[in-house]
């Protein structure tokens, strides 16, 4: 990689005034929103906050709405206990500032060249512009756990945790990176058990033991039902894409399948962080984890996919950029447009609600190259090691 255009102030303004107007675009269209009909899951955040302070019970049992843990509604206090509108965009605001530092620290692990910052804002916000006008913490945990791995990186073990323990407060998907991380890094996870541990004693801090406790219980429940919804329902993830085709596999063959990757998962990231760079390791950390949840939880919808939208940018700056591979370069810029349109997209092929296939299938496609570009750097690494 050359060093031409490294740190270019101007290009580098881009890239975040891209993320200003998003926010700024995303406010009016919530503001006018208002008393014309919400497209917002804000709503179920909100009422579990004042459910949450008023001792009443967080879940509809039905799998739908609040289907989080009850410290989701703890931490999404400072915005639910806002004015409404108010509490709405500054939560907006919020989950864009952190998901936008994310990209910024990701890609600096990989290059100063701020195109590549610019090329990962265009493929983050457009994928994820459907997830801010919706307010989801989706782009909340996906920032977080970017951060935490360039913490882990840069060996800032404390701040890691901290990161990962409040994403996984947000919304429990992260355990994917943080079972990771404690696997991999001896120094995380006596600390994550101190984290995790804080994030579960915290309810008690704040209501009656009773109700907390009812609560918990609850949970369970209601995240069984939420799970067998996610297996028998139309969401975006390889089981659902699969049915869509006309492969509808039983509920222990899904299970088995995502065990099985969880444990390819873990082996390749062991791999990763003991043969390659940590920079380039931080990178495949976040990478492979996002890929995972994407194709793996039974609930994943098109709009999730802004996890992987900044992995798929980083991928285009490296094959345009770094190692000028033209049909490459085109295959990932493709697959971030299909991923943003995906619905639509999908659409013209199949009618609803089958519409859910194609951002799997894309991540389908990119984790495989993913994984090639990976087992490639893994050689080269093994050879240099090799020669010395």
């Amino acid at each position: 990689m050359t060093d031409v255009a490294r740190e270019t102030p101007r290009v580098q303004r881009t890239a975040w005034l891209i993320w200003i107007v998003l926010g700024l675009v995303i406010s009016i269209v919530v503001a006018k929103s208002q008393d014309a009909g919400e497209r917002s899951v804000t709503g179920s955040y909100r009422a579990a906050v004042q459910n949450w302070f008023a001792g009443e019970p967080l879940y509809n049992m039905a799998g739908s709405g609040f289907i989080y843990m009850p410290q989701a509604a703890i931490v999404f206090a400072p915005w639910g206990l806002l004015p409404k509108l108010v509490g709405e965009i500054a939560w907006r605001w919020t989950i864009v500032i952190v998901f936008s530092a994310g990209v910024f620290r990701l890609t600096r692990l990989l290059s100063h060249d701020d195109r590549w910052f610019l090329i990962a804002t265009l493929a983050a916000a457009g994928t994820g512009a459907g997830c801010v006008r919706n307010g989801q913490s989706t782009l909340m945990i996906a920032g977080l756990m970017m951060l935490a791995t360039v913490d882990i990186k840069d060996q800032k073990w404390w701040r890691a945790t901290v990161l990962l323990s409040l994403a996984f407060a947000f919304k429990p998907v992260s355990i994917v990176l943080i079972l990771l991380v404690a696997a991999i890094y001896p120094q995380m996870l006596w600390r994550l058990v101190i984290g995790m541990g804080v994030v579960g004693v915290a309810p008690f801090l704040m209501q009656r033991p009773d109700y907390v406790m009812s609560q918990f219980v609850a949970c369970y429940q209601n995240s069984r039902v939420a799970f067998s919804v996610g297996e028998t329902g139309h969401w975006a993830q390889l089981f659902g894409m699969l049915k869509v085709a006309g492969l509808d596999l039983p509920s222990p063959v899904q299970q088995i399948g995502r065990l099985t990757a969880a444990a390819a998962t873990l082996g390749i990231c062991w791999l990763s962080a003991r043969r390659l760079p940590a920079n380039r390791n931080a990178f495949y950390l976040y990478a492979i984890s996002a890929c995972y949840l994407m194709l793996f939880n039974s609930r994943t919808e098109g709009s999730t996919y802004a996890m992987v939208g900044p992995v798929y940018g980083i991928l285009l700056s490296e094959a345009w950029l770094m190692r000028r591979q033209f049909i490459t370069t085109a295959g990932y810029a493709l697959a971030i447009i299909a991923t943003v349109f995906n619905f639509d997209l999908a659409l013209i092929v199949v009618k609803r609600p089958n519409e859910i296939w194609l951002a799997p299938f894309i991540c389908v496609l990119v984790t495989f190259g993913l994984l090639v570009q990976l087992t490639r750097e893994l050689r080269l690494e093994s050879v240099k090691g090799d020669t010395h």
